[in-house]
């Protein structure tokens, strides 16, 4: 992947419906914090096997206890609402595909491009990837609303 231009940078959280030509790229980091993981736990509590246990986890072929997928939408929200495309934005749906297993600890790439524009309704559909390293761990697709003020 090509560098973020330096003019999306200062763009962050305040992208135009105009701004998000088809394939404008974004990216951000996050985390999957043993914090994270355990305020997760205490909000929703699904402490399935799978998520509390490294024993069973390891017994079902996983290096660890799994992060929970859902914490992957909790990162959508802040990167579609506070990044890109930023305050501006409605999100309207998310389908979301998990490809490889998710640990605490593990840094993530949430990379996102502009797949489709819809002039009249201001809807843009952002195609994203999370990456681990060089490794894709869930991927799908997010179609939010620009409301230009």
């Amino acid at each position: 992947m090509e560098a973020i231009q330096p003019e999306l940078l200062d763009k962050r959280g305040c992208f135009t419906f105009e701004d998000l030509a088809e394939g404008v790229e974004f990216e951000r980091q996050y985390v999957i914090t043993q914090q994270l993981y355990e305020k997760f736990l205490d909000l929703f509590g699904d402490a399935s096997p799978l998520h509390v246990s490294d024993e069973v986890a390891i017994s079902c072929g996983f290096d660890a206890k799994l992060m929970h997928g859902a914490i992957l939408n909790g990162f959508i929200s802040n990167f579609v609402g506070m990044n890109f495309p930023g305050k501006r934005t409605l999100e309207l749906g998310v389908q979301i595909n998990f490809v490889k297993p998710m640990y605490a600890g593990d840094a993530l790439t949430l990379r996102a491009s502009v797949k489709q524009r819809m002039e009249f309704s201001k809807v843009v559909t952002l195609q994203f990837r999370f990456i681990r390293e060089t490794v894709t761990v869930a991927k799908g697709i997010i179609s939010t609303m620009i409301c230009d003020l």
